[in-house]
């Protein structure tokens, strides 16, 4: 039985079988004609919707030429536009209207193997400052960087944003933006939806690691204190940061 017989396909696409060889430079020429990176990004990110098999192998060839696309310095502008630019969902959304349903909801991702959730609540964004749910560009963008880097299967991440408002008022009169419509919340009501989200990523997925990206500095480091001797956790700006430094000092 052919491949187009076992997936239930003939028929349906053209009769000439493409080798991903081909696939992967007609991509990349594409990609090469457009000069804006945000469009650039773009056309990943459709790539990875139709294609995610093909989206890891081009980045993973190319990494040296779209890691800057998919992540730093790109993706500050993705977020910044990610409302007006959004096309289908990717990860999950924690936000304050899911006020005791969190559990139930981390059931709605069908993955069971999850090893690194990378999370934020987009309240400092790079230099940009607080971009709310927008902010999710930047999980996206390191998880696939994980996934080429790093070996690990696309279908065992996670990436998360826990929407518990914005302070950014331009944001909330904005009609394309895409998170809760009220001031970011603070206080024990903050942290109150922080552990229920830990708690319900914990038992759902108990072995997985929960990386804290683009807190806001007044919270990181209390974060990272409250979870670390009981959670597996990781905080990207203050660990990362000081393990990179730490190595160039010893290297």
């Amino acid at each position: 039985m052919s491949e187009r017989d076992r997936l239930g396909i003939r028929g349906l696409l053209p009769p000439k079988v493409v080798p991903m060889e081909m696939q992967l430079e007609n991509e990349l020429t594409n990609i090469r004609k457009l000069n804006d990176p945000l469009m650039k990004n773009l056309a990943l990110q459709d790539l990875q919707d139709r294609n995610e098999t093909l989206f890891h192998r081009l980045l993973i060839d190319n990494i040296n030429e779209l890691a800057p696309i998919v992540y730093t310095p790109t993706v500050g502008k993705v977020c910044q536009h990610f409302g007006d630019n959004f096309r289908r969902g990717r990860g999950m959304y924690f936000s304050s209207k899911d006020k005791g349903e969190m559990a139930a909801m981390t059931y709605n991702w069908r993955a069971r193997d999850i090893q690194i959730i990378v999370v934020t609540d987009g309240s400092r964004i790079l230099g940009l400052g607080d971009l709310g749910a927008n902010g999710m560009g930047i999980p996206i963008g390191k998880l696939a960087l994980y996934c080429a880097c790093g070996g690990i299967a696309p279908h065992r991440v996670l990436p998360v944003t826990l929407d518990l408002g914005t302070d950014n008022l331009d944001l909330l009169n904005h009609p394309s933006y895409l998170g809760v419509q009220h001031r970011r919340l603070q206080g024990p009501e903050y942290f109150e939806l922080l552990q229920e989200f830990m708690d319900a990523v914990r038992a759902r997925w108990p072995k997985a690691l929960v990386q804290f990206e683009d807190f806001s500095s007044d919270k990181a480091q209390p974060i990272l204190d409250m979870y670390r001797q009981d959670y597996l956790c990781f905080n990207d700006d203050v660990q990362g940061t000081g393990a990179a430094v730490l190595a160039g000092i010893m290297g």
